[in-house]
């Protein structure tokens, strides 16, 4: 539909934003008369950039949607945030524009949420136009299935009682390009026996994945919840958390009342245009220690983890691709293009809770992918003060067994199938095993074995 079509807007919204308000929401009242069927919104600012972190010099400002139930953390009237990926919505009762909630438009005081990423040098001069009814139909439709093929090359057996999944990726219901059955589907082609799904500051998707199962893997239920300082994960929530508030205090306590409800929460990505984690590390279960591929600054990922290990914080390395892109020939280089890169690896049932569990718990390694080396760090039951080491797939790389002083113990992978045990210095509170290729690039890791449980 043209603009013609639409014709001139209900509600017109305009504003600036200068450097000051950087980094901080506001939200934007108008009122909505009773009985109508649809809103359709579009924004537009001044000197816009790419939200590529690397990208400075102008304006990058996000959008959001609450309805007349209100703003208040974990209001139901969140119907949606599309960061600076959308230029266009549309909330209609039967249909809405991914990832906004379809439903009843409610008369009374709706708000539009922006988010002022970016400020350049000149300001931000924005503007919101809202359409009331203007009887546009819905232009989404799934494109692609669900894949279920039978790979002519078998993925290598797991230990028994081991399960490979990605924890991180997302959909037409964020920044992605695929909708969620796609997205289930190439995971499946990855190989994969669970998948967490987790689209910024929504949850809508969620219900676009199912549960997964029968031949497809298990979809665990999440959201990367996006602040102004960094983004953390949370899985087996089916709510949205704050993330409108940038200060350090506000977003611990999302982290800890999410972890309280159950959820299993995680630091997403802590290295240069990751974003970067700005924050102190509050009470999590885990680090994105691996995100997209090894080469894309996960070591500055690893050492983070490695000082939370030292200073006494049980929290588990965990890996996500942070796919985007199934589709794109031009996709962001930052993330991952193929699904499972790197693959976290869980001892788990096939149920989402025991995957939570597994997850709270660190019974985890990462690899590089579901076809990577598989690397098994136990106690010996053999010997006390003894751990035992199990490398599949991982010949050609070095085994580094490292502690909170540096490396304890170093040994080549001379075949296919290999294992070993050591003795663990008695100093040592722990001992982390990992894989490193001839080149330096971490091949696998696996998370820590504590003094107490030799």
């Amino acid at each position: 539909m043209t603009d013609a079509d639409l014709g001139r807007p209900s509600v017109v919204l305009t504003g600036r934003f200068e450097k000051d308000h950087e980094r901080r929401y506001a939200h934007v009242p108008f009122e909505v008369p009773s009985r109508l069927r649809q809103l359709h919104l579009r924004y537009s600012y001044s000197d816009q950039i790419h939200s590529d972190p690397t990208i400075t010099g102008g304006n990058t400002l996000d959008i959001g949607l609450f309805d007349e139930r209100g703003t208040a953390e974990g209001s139901p009237g969140f119907r949606g945030w599309s960061g600076s990926n959308k230029m266009e919505l549309t909330i209609d009762e039967v249909w809405a524009t991914p990832p906004y909630r379809r439903g009843k438009i409610g008369a009374g005081t709706w708000n539009v949420l922006l988010g002022p990423y970016k400020v350049g040098p000149r300001g931000c001069d924005w503007k919101v136009e809202i359409w009331f009814d203007p009887g546009l139909r819905s232009p989404w439709k799934m494109t692609g299935g669900i894949a279920r093929r039978v790979d002519p090359d078998p993925f290598p057996d797991a230990r028994p009682g081991w399960l490979r999944g990605d924890l991180h990726c997302h959909s037409l219901y964020s920044d992605g390009d695929a909708w969620p059955p796609e997205v289930l589907g190439a995971a499946a082609e990855a190989g994969l026996d669970f998948l967490g799904v987790t689209d910024h500051n929504n949850v809508a998707h969620q219900l676009a994945y199912g549960p997964g199962g029968d031949g497809l893997p298990l979809v665990v239920p999440g959201i990367e919840v996006t602040t102004y300082g960094g983004h953390w994960n949370a899985w087996g929530t089916d709510r949205w958390w704050e993330f409108r508030e940038p200060e350090a205090k506000a977003v611990e306590r999302a982290m800890r009342t999410a972890a309280e409800s159950g959820a299993v929460v995680s630091i997403c990505h802590p290295k240069p245009f990751g974003p970067p984690w700005e924050y102190d590390v509050p009470p999590v279960h885990g680090i994105e220690v691996w995100n997209s591929d090894w080469v894309k600054l996960n070591s500055v990922s690893l050492a983070f983890w490695r000082e939370c290990l030292r200073r006494g914080r049980r929290v588990a390395a965990l890996g996500g691709s942070d796919t985007h892109y199934l589709h794109r020939r031009d996709p962001d280089p930052r993330h991952s293009q193929r699904l499972g890169t790197p693959t976290t690896w869980l001892r788990a049932d096939r149920a989402v809770e025991s995957i939570l569990t597994s997850l709270r718990e660190g019974r985890a390694f990462v690899s590089e992918s579901a076809r990577g080396p598989q690397l098994y760090l136990d106690r010996d039951p053999a010997r006390t003060g003894w751990i035992a080491v199990e490398v599949r797939d991982g010949a050609g790389a070095t085994l580094q067994l490292v502690g909170p002083e540096g490396t304890i113990a170093a040994a080549a992978v001379d075949a296919a199938a290999w294992d070993r045990t050591f003795a663990v210095p008695a100093h040592a509170p722990y001992v982390v095993a990992q894989l490193v290729s001839p080149t330096g690039e971490l091949r696998a890791i696996a998370n820590p074995i504590w003094a107490e449980q030799l």
